[in-house]
């Protein structure tokens, strides 16, 4: 049998355990999801919840979905590379434009963290453009 754990963070959802599904898929690792909207403010919850679940040093991705084409995608770049104070190649960033085109999803990572504070310290620094409507 399946076991999924769920926690509500206000608008971010959380999810961890072990994911299968009763046709037949068979859980091999342990998953967490996290993300929320730019006016999600459970970063204290996130944080005790952070430090249960991961270890740093680590490498990790950073999604922001929001609108504003090319000038929303450099935007989250220079967010995150103000925080990891590293320049991000161009190979570790992505975009994808929604199929009605009014949203653009920017992908960026592998980037390496050392702490659940940087993680949430590239969240805010991306957060403070008004275009980004969610983040993963």
């Amino acid at each position: 049998m399946a076991k999924i754990y769920c926690r509500q963070l206000r608008s971010a959802v959380i999810l961890w355990g072990e994911v299968a599904s009763s046709k037949g898929r068979v859980a091999q690792t342990t998953n967490v999801i996290m993300g929320g909207t730019v006016t999600d403010d459970a970063t204290d919850e996130w944080l005790v919840l952070d430090k249960q679940v991961n270890s740093y040093p680590t490498v990790r991705g950073f999604t922001a979905i929001g609108t504003g084409g090319d000038d929303f995608v450099q935007s989250m770049v220079v967010a995150v590379e103000s925080v990891v104070q590293e320049q991000i190649p161009k190979a570790q960033i992505s975009q994808k434009i929604s199929s009605k085109g009014k949203y653009v999803s920017v992908k960026i990572g592998p980037i390496r963290v050392v702490s659940s504070e940087q993680v949430q310290a590239v969240y805010n620094a991306m957060k403070k453009d008004e275009r980004m409507k969610f983040f993963l």
